[in-house]
């Protein structure tokens, strides 16, 4: 896949999807939908907008980088559609209509465009790969430790994949960078997304539920089928429009990365959901609120699994003064976040040191002896 063949290949994808999940089509309404993309450019892995249906380079926006959960340069995301047929971009939503009626950038010839597409993925892709790359520390022991930062989706992708995992264990460095950057770039081209939640799948009173599964070969090459999953059975959604894949999740795991699932002994109760947690329990108290000690954002939760993040160990009530008072915290940058927010920079750490870490800060404020 080259530059130029980029933005065409996302949009084959978004239709591709429609049918998945809407059926078959015909060659006049197939037609009707690719008029869709007429006035719709996108985001190249390269930082420069280039057009749908023709692949003609527009402008350039600036340096991709992992931001917020997505790729992003400035406003503009990877993988996402944009209007530009009134002279300015706006941003679309999975039905290709506009977001928001607010412009992100003005649709004009830039100095700085590449007049010509460039061959060879790897050219193509340096960008992207570079961003990667940053994910991977500079010692080769701690590798594996650099996928804690890597998008929720090539984490789950590579997590409930064990035979492939295994083998990139054993992988070099470089190699390591050169898979992941490889499965990044087949996501957001295959489905305009790495992002991912976990979900718990459901079904209509029946026991098993027939899903599109995302699954990787030994060899590394992603590919969909469809498969009979047990209702209830966690998974990783890929939020990419119609027709999105799910990761399924190894029984009795949320995502590994250094957790192991626990058991329940007595005493102990573990929900699917913070929802399923507080119907169980009911309110935290008079002047309270519920606090997780390890977070409950979505990278916890797709890394450790609901069950572990919303169990009775792992909540406490907090009285609200004091629960504000906590959350500011880890909104804060402090000298040893390493110039992140401290929850930014615990969000990295395996599950035992977050525990230990949020036990600490209440033991500060004096919620805990």
């Amino acid at each position: 896949m080259t530059l130029g063949q980029f933005p065409a290949r996302l949009a084959v994808g978004f239709m591709l999807r429609e049918v998945l999940a809407t059926g078959e089509v015909s060659r006049a309404e197939v037609a009707r939908r690719v008029e869709r993309f007429n006035h719709l450019a996108v985001l190249r892995p390269d930082g420069r907008l280039a057009w749908v249906r023709t692949g003609r380079t527009q402008q350039r926006v600036g340096d991709v980088e992992w931001k917020d959960g997505a790729f992003r340069a400035h406003g503009f995301e990877l993988g996402r559609f944009y209007d530009g047929r009134t002279g300015v971009f706006r941003l679309l939503n999975d039905e290709l209509r506009e977001e928001s009626g607010f412009p992100l950038a003005d649709v004009h010839d830039d100095a700085d465009v590449i007049s010509r597409t460039l061959d060879g993925a790897e050219e193509a892709f340096v960008g992207l790969s570079l961003a990667v790359g940053k994910f991977f520390s500079t010692s080769p022991a701690d590798n594996l430790a650099a996928l804690r930062e890597m998008p929720a989706a090539v984490v789950a992708l590579l997590e409930s994949s064990p035979e492939y995992l295994e083998r990139f264990r054993h992988m070099t460095r470089g190699e390591q960078v050169q898979a992941v950057s490889k499965l990044v770039t087949n996501l957001i081209a295959t489905w305009g997304t790495v992002s991912a939640a976990t979900r718990t799948l459901e079904g209509a009173a029946l026991a098993t539920a027939e899903v599109p599964v995302l699954t990787l070969s030994i060899q590394g090459t992603a590919a969909m089928r469809i498969v009979a999953a047990p209702v209830g059975r966690a998974a990783a959604v890929l939020s990419g429009g119609p027709g999105a894949a799910i990761i399924l999740q190894r029984a009795g795991e949320g995502g590994d990365s250094g957790a192991t699932p626990r058991s329940e002994p007595n005493g102990f109760k573990a929900y699917s959901s913070f929802k399923s947690f507080k119907r169980a329990k009911g309110p935290a108290g008079p002047g309270k609120e519920w606090h997780h000690i390890v977070e409950q954002t979505d990278g916890n939760v797709g890394r450790f699994g609901p069950k572990a993040i919303h169990n009775t160990e792992n909540l406490i009530p907090v009285e609200v003064a004091i629960h504000q008072e906590i959350s500011a915290l880890y909104s804060s940058i402090r000298p040893y976040s390493q110039g992140k927010t401290v929850r930014a920079w615990l969000s990295s750490q395996p599950f035992e040191r977050q525990r230990a870490f949020g036990l600490k800060i209440l033991r500060d404020y004096g919620v805990v002896p």
